[in-house]
């Protein structure tokens, strides 16, 4: 039985020549005189070619991030060259230097350095930071937090509760709740509208609301979607709040489902479930950016996971076929759009991304490599 394989060349070449034909962003570079005032920064965790690639065949029709403009692909691995951790990947991406494993806002020699998002709060920009695992897990860590390991999840919940961050959606609640040194929810309820079930969050009034903690579960949320809000409802919410400030924002959507899914080397159709709710939130960051033109929209994995392989097997459903149950080192793919998406384009390390990211939240013009 032959079986077509959905390889690289698949997802980038329609959507390269998509590019063409569908409409830009109206906040590209090309149209715009100084650097974005808002950057929206998606990371689909564990999310490769192949995942993207399943998406557009179970859908047979281009997603919404084929609406970003510009195209790149994404070197993921750490400071020693090894294939990353989430830990690692996410803080090249905060600080633009590659890490060692499991580190957390800190270079290899465990010196700590300003995060994209700390850089964006001191320009007076809002911050905030919405997931489904648990809010203190390695990739909103490594943006909102300077820890040695990842692990030390009360130490970041720690520093959290430190900071301005104007909304963190995701579980987490134990290492807030539950800390050696008190109960740091006490505090931070005196500064945040506090929610805690999907419910609760329907009920927000977000015009009246300026910070936003949303804790949904003692850990992550993965399996169980009914305990969290969806992704594009958080999206939408933190949006609606961090739009008011004048002077811009940072925000970081990270979808931890797509890498949970491929660790556990689920079937297509749920690989697929998560790059859809994936695809979703960005469609939302999408319709903010029509309105809001000035608005830089970054979507990108933190590294592959699985070693997923999508097939289509001759009569037959397609099918997920993975190598490990762990990451690999494939390049990710990285879509792009709004003032200075194009110098995101082509080959890039993850460092080069954070660095792009630091300036874009400085307010630097980006020009195309």
């Amino acid at each position: 039985m032959k079986a077509v394989v959905v390889m690289l060349a698949t997802i980038f070449m329609v959507a390269a020549c998509s590019a063409g034909t569908a409409p830009r962003a109206t906040g590209s570079a090309a149209g715009t005189a100084s650097g974005p005032t808002r950057v929206i920064f998606i990371v689909g965790d564990g999310t490769g070619v192949a995942q993207w690639s399943a998406l557009l065949v179970a859908q047979d029709a281009l997603p919404a991030a084929a609406r970003l403009p510009v195209i790149g692909l994404v070197d993921t691995r750490c400071d020693c060259g090894r294939t990353t951790d989430s830990g690692a990947g996410a803080t090249a991406y905060s600080i633009g230097i590659r890490t060692g494993y499991t580190m957390i806002g800190m270079d290899a020699d465990s010196v700590a350095h300003t995060t994209v998002l700390e850089a964006a709060e001191a320009r007076g920009l809002s911050t905030g930071m919405v997931t489904t695992t648990h809010i203190t897990d390695a990739t909103p860590a490594a943006f909102g937090s300077h820890v040695a390991s990842r692990y030390d999840r009360y130490g970041i919940a720690a520093q959290y509760a430190q900071k301005d961050i104007e909304v963190l959606l995701g579980g987490g609640r134990w290492y807030f709740a539950q800390h050696p040194s008190g109960s740091l929810v006490d505090d931070m309820r005196t500064r945040y509208t506090y929610v805690t079930t999907p419910a609760e969050f329907a009920r927000v009034d977000l015009q009246a609301t300026d910070r936003l903690l949303g804790l949904f579960a003692d850990s992550t949320t993965y399996p169980d979607r009914s305990v969290r809000p969806s992704l594009p409802d958080m999206a939408r919410a933190a949006l609606t709040i961090l739009d008011r400030n004048p002077r811009g924002f940072f925000l970081l959507l990270e979808n931890e489902d797509t890498d949970d899914l491929n660790h556990d080397n689920e079937p297509f159709d749920s690989v697929v479930g998560g790059m859809r709710e994936l695809d979703a939130m960005i469609e939302v960051a999408l319709e903010y950016q029509q309105r809001v033109p000035g608005t830089l929209i970054v979507v990108v994995g933190d590294h592959e996971t699985g070693g997923l392989m999508v097939t289509l097997p001759r009569g037959e459903a397609p099918r997920a076929t993975f190598q490990t149950g762990g990451h690999s080192a494939s390049m990710v793919p990285l879509f792009a759009g709004g003032p200075g998406a194009e110098a995101f384009g082509g080959w890039r390390t993850n460092a080069e991304v954070g660095q792009l990211l630091m300036r874009a939240v400085q307010g630097d013009i980006l020009n195309a490599p």
